[in-house]
């Protein structure tokens, strides 16, 4: 894997060693992937450093942005509504 990638992806994940491995990964890959906007098309022609690069851009800049309440639950922006209405 690219190091600026894994470098990034350490930053983001932090230590987190008591953390419960996932029952399905490649498949929560996906659907994180799918949540992202990307089509099964798209994963046919990226690599998976690609797609690791485009979650890293998308979660920076998600975080920068979002508002969350204190149950951890982000409220959607009006560009986030525009996104949604257009995917429709």
């Amino acid at each position: 894997m690219d190091k600026k990638v894994s470098d990034e992806l350490e930053k983001i994940n932090g230590n987190k060693e008591d953390e419960e491995e996932s029952l399905f990964p490649e498949h929560e890959f996906l659907s994180t992937c799918l949540r992202m906007g990307l089509r099964i098309e798209d994963l046919k022609i990226l690599t998976y450093v690609d797609v690791l690069k485009i979650l890293i851009s998308f979660i920076g800049k998600d975080n920068k942005k979002e508002s969350v309440t204190k149950n951890g639950v982000r409220e959607a922006t009006q560009e986030d509504i525009q996104r949604l209405v257009a995917r429709m």
